[in-house]
């Protein structure tokens, strides 16, 4: 699939900003299944950018603003090529205990993706859900599709009751949150039991048909891959109990949210700020990718 997507950030002051400096991570990253072949920041009032590229493989842009201004808007232009996934789970037959063992011949290299994060913290009651939904005698893959469905099943989908900063545990209080809230409870539940799971910024397609409508696709989106033990990254997307598939489209992956929000930054002005945020994703002609290189 070809999508075009336009996301535009914008912070209103109620008194001039005498400065500012943001880091940006809006680009899609280039992965064996997706390929950007056009991407543009554009910033208002016009300042240059810098990049580089995060310990995670991320892109990032750097803007500083060293003069007033009332109102910043930050607008991404890209064009993306996704393709099929293949599903790495099809093939496994295995305990989630064995899933365990096989992946700590990698540890040191998922060890940032196995240990409790800044916005993932071990719960006793993410506990007791690990060892519920994820036990170790239980099928590895029949447990993942489980504790996906589990999360979309009683966790309503209520923008406005968390914010950026809520932990696991007022999501777990309220049963209630986003996608970036149930990003992290999964993601909590897989570390205890064992399996390393990042966290996945990106966007999912904005204009299905109304049937195959999917939730979270007005906003930018967060979902959560899972290393399996055949070496294969596993998307699954708990706000909408599905797969990560061509209508997911990634931009940054780290430990829990507070490693790729799109912007973030500090500015020296007023104590308050108005954001608004518009992301408009449309498909375009599917385009077939070329195989990636082994």
């Amino acid at each position: 699939m070809q999508f075009h997507i336009v996301h535009i950030t914008e912070f209103d002051y109620p008194t001039p900003a005498t400065e500012a400096f943001s880091e940006l991570r809006l680009r899609p990253r280039d992965t064996p299944h997706q390929a950007v072949s056009h991407h543009q920041t554009r910033v208002s009032p016009a300042v240059l950018t810098d990049d580089y590229t995060d310990y995670f493989g991320n892109h990032v842009e750097t803007m500083s603003i060293p003069f007033r201004h009332q109102r910043l808007t930050v607008t991404s232009v890209c064009d993306v090529f996704t393709q099929p996934r293949p599903d790495p789970l099809a093939s496994l037959s295995l305990s989630v205990c064995e899933a365990r063992l096989l992946n700590r011949e990698q540890r040191r290299f998922l060890h940032d993706f196995s240990r409790p994060s800044r916005y993932v913290t071990f719960t006793p009651e993410l506990r007791e859900m690990a060892a519920e939904l994820l036990p170790d005698t239980g099928d590895f893959t029949g447990c993942l599709l489980g504790l996906n469905r589990h999360i979309f099943e009683n966790f309503a989908y209520t923008p406005g009751v968390t914010n950026v900063n809520t932990s696991v545990a007022g999501v777990l209080e309220r049963r209630q949150g986003v996608c970036q809230d149930f990003a992290h409870v999964m993601i909590g539940v897989c570390r205890l039991a064992g399996i390393p799971a990042r966290y996945v910024s990106g966007y999912i397609e904005t204009d299905p048909a109304p049937e195959d409508a999917l939730v979270g696709a007005t906003a930018s989106h967060a979902w959560v891959e899972v290393m399996a033990p055949n070496g294969f990254w596993v998307g699954l997307d708990p706000t909408n109990n599905i797969l990560e598939g061509e209508r997911h489209v990634q931009i940054g992956i780290g430990r829990d949210y507070y490693d790729v929000p799109p912007m973030k930054g500090t500015f020296k002005g007023p104590n308050r700020q108005v954001l608004s945020v518009d992301v408009r994703m449309t498909r375009g002609t599917s385009v077939e990718l070329s195989e990636p290189e082994v």
